[in-house]
């Protein structure tokens, strides 16, 4: 009887694990090489744990043949990636909007580690990254990243068939939204910078002698950076809106 409730125990375990470790792999600001793997699967691990008198009841029963087991177990990793997606696709509009930012000010080629694309980008993209990253921890939102995971029980119950197509629709809706947020969110930057090349372009024909290159780019700057700074503040309080309601549907009403 030990045996066979503790070989159940680790079936369930690691069939919450499975959900749970997929998510948190791409959690943003856990899921990255700023973050050390073995921490990232200690706490996936805890909260596995933590999780299994909660939700080992509603786990269906231990499947017959092995390919049925990794039929399930893959299922439930294909869920906590489709939810570490949707944050990854949320925290992407900030990604955008720093790169259209950068654009219009002039630092396309000063270069920083952004945490949510892994990779060398833009250096106002990985400040924008960082702050929008900061905000979300600080106001304890991130709190609902990992409600989601848990509370995807609910909507997804393991062993039942996947809805591949509610997922790619939803992704793909996303995707467009973020796109157009993120345009939104550096909405004044683009306005500024078709204002100036505009003017330059102007003062180019007017005074063909002037180096326009090297007069505009300081002055670019410091009024990009000026607008930029001014909207900041309201881009992080619209993209703290948007994490929220992107996740609020995969909670319970109430």
């Amino acid at each position: 009887m030990l045996t066979e409730l503790l070989q159940l125990d680790v079936y369930r375990f690691f069939l919450i694990f499975a959900r749970i470790g997929a998510a948190m792999f791409m959690f943003p600001g856990l899921g990255g090489p700023l973050v050390s793997s073995r921490i990232r699967l200690l706490l996936a691990l805890s909260i596995s744990f933590l999780m299994l008198p909660t939700l080992g009841p509603t786990l269906p029963s231990t499947p017959p043949t092995p390919g049925s087991m990794l039929a399930l177990l893959g299922g439930e990793v294909m869920i906590g990636v489709f939810i570490g997606s949707v944050v990854t696709f949320v925290m992407g509009t900030l990604n955008l909007a720093g790169s259209m930012i950068g654009y219009m000010t002039g630092l396309t080629n000063a270069f920083s580690f952004d945490p949510i694309s892994q990779q060398q980008s833009q250096l106002l993209t990985g400040f924008l990254s960082n702050v929008g990253m900061l905000a979300v921890f600080s106001t304890d939102l991130h709190h609902l990243m990992f409600r989601a995971v848990i509370e995807s029980y609910d909507l997804f119950q393991p062993g039942q068939t996947l809805p591949l197509g509610d997922f790619s629709e939803t992704l793909s809706h996303l995707l467009t939204e973020t796109f157009r947020i993120g345009l939104q969110f550096s909405a004044p930057l683009i306005v500024f910078g078709l204002v100036f090349y505009t003017g330059l372009g102007l003062l180019s024909r007017l005074v063909p002698q002037m180096q326009v290159f090297f007069v505009a780019m300081p002055i670019q700057m410091l009024i990009g950076m000026a607008v930029f700074m001014a909207s900041l503040s309201t881009v992080i309080a619209l993209f703290l809106r948007l994490f929220e309601n992107t996740l609020i549907p995969y909670l319970p009403p109430g």
